[in-house]
């Protein structure tokens, strides 16, 4: 394909599996994603390792998603991909609506009008550990007027300020976070902090252990250093 590198080269064969896996989420309909997402699902295919390492076994500075970054990088400023294809949650710009006058304003907000979608009951609200995937959910979630919001780790004030008005009284929750010693606890946090504000339908919807068995996800196990003795996590 025209400005990719040659298929033989170790960057060209990465730039293709990267257009091939952006073209399937294209198919359905799962846009705009994130570069940590392709990296993740080129990991499972086994097209990338989760690090470089050294003949010797020590590990190499450089990273895979490095790797991948560039190689979006390439399918985008050749405009073989559009650039609101990837999303970037670590930046933001805010822009303030204006009109030369109230009644423009109002007409120009017309066509942003919604109707209900869940007969009169609250949308379920979807919590993510993760500002990528939050990132990459953003469009969808707009479809079906539910309201996200990314953790990202496990926080406080946040959750309190800006989350706990939303499930005062009842709510149901979509929560998504990561399957080891470390999300547990974020998770726990997350919904101990609401669960003082309203009566919570929670679930988790991803990671789980039934898609960990149902998908063959490869678990490891390793020492999480962040506790004192160090605690055993599987990933």
């Amino acid at each position: 394909m025209d400005g990719l590198s040659k298929p033989h080269t170790k960057k060209g064969r990465l730039q293709r599996a990267c257009l091939a896996l952006l073209r399937e989420h294209e198919a359905d309909g799962a846009l705009p994603t994130s570069n940590r997402f392709l990296f993740y699902e080129l990991l499972d295919r086994g097209v990338v390792p989760k690090v470089y390492r050294y003949p010797d076994g020590t590990e190499r500075p450089r990273k895979p998603s490095q790797d991948i970054s560039e190689a979006v990088t390439v399918l985008r400023e050749r405009g073989i991909i559009s650039w609101s294809w990837i999303v970037d949650e670590s930046r933001a710009l805010n822009e303030w609506r204006y009109a030369e006058s109230v009644y423009q304003y109002v007409e120009d907000t017309l066509p942003l009008a919604r109707v209900d979608l869940w007969g009169g009951e609250p949308p379920p609200l979807i919590l993510c550990e993760s500002r990528s995937l939050a990132g990459a959910l953003r469009n969808i979630a707009r479809d079906y007027l539910c309201p996200i919001a990314a953790t990202n780790g496990q926080v406080g004030g946040f959750l309190h300020t800006e989350v706990a008005p939303l499930v005062e009284g009842r709510r149901r929750v979509f929560y998504l976070g990561d399957l080891d010693l470390s999300g547990a606890h974020i998770e726990e946090n997350t919904r101990g902090v609401l669960s003082r504000y309203g009566e919570l339908e929670w679930e988790k919807v991803a990671i789980t252990d039934v898609q960990v068995r149902e998908r063959d996800f490869p678990v490891k196990s390793k020492l999480d250093y962040r506790f004192k003795p160090p605690a055993p996590s599987t990933r």
